[in-house]
């Protein structure tokens, strides 16, 4: 009967281990993945936005804001105008990407900081396990 006992001890410790083997593995590639997914699409919104500067220095589409250097007068005569002239050259599928990138990162972000609590506990919990 005792031999028994301890056959299966080793069993449930075998068992014990491999579940922690698995989540431990686990945790570790939802935080890899996490991260780098944020890493890629912030570097990615980055890109793009220096893509629509880029366009819009070539266009010299900065230039219809240098009438803010004049007087009041002017500047309330041809504010609109030319804001609205600004928005018509800008490169707007860029815009559009930028946009959903943008919101992606920032719904990326949420879900992390709402997880983390979680996130934390396995890592603890790991760390206990593994290093008793």
């Amino acid at each position: 009967m005792r031999k028994q006992e301890i056959t299966m001890k080793k069993l449930e410790n075998k068992i014990l281990n491999k579940i922690y083997r698995i989540e431990t593995k686990k945790t570790i590639r939802q935080i890899i993945s996490e991260i780098t997914l944020i890493i890629l699409i912030a570097l990615s919104s980055l890109f793009i936005f220096s893509v629509i500067v880029e366009i819009l220095n070539e266009q010299t589409s900065f230039d219809l804001f240098d009438f803010l250097r004049d007087d009041f007068e002017i500047i309330r005569d041809n504010f609109f105008n030319n804001l609205l002239l600004f928005i018509q050259e800008l490169p707007l599928p860029l815009i559009y990407i930028l946009i959903g990138l943008l919101l992606l990162l920032i719904w990326l972000l949420f879900t992390l900081s709402k997880n983390s609590n979680k996130i934390k506990n396995k890592i603890v919990s790991l760390y206990k396990f593994w290093l008793k």
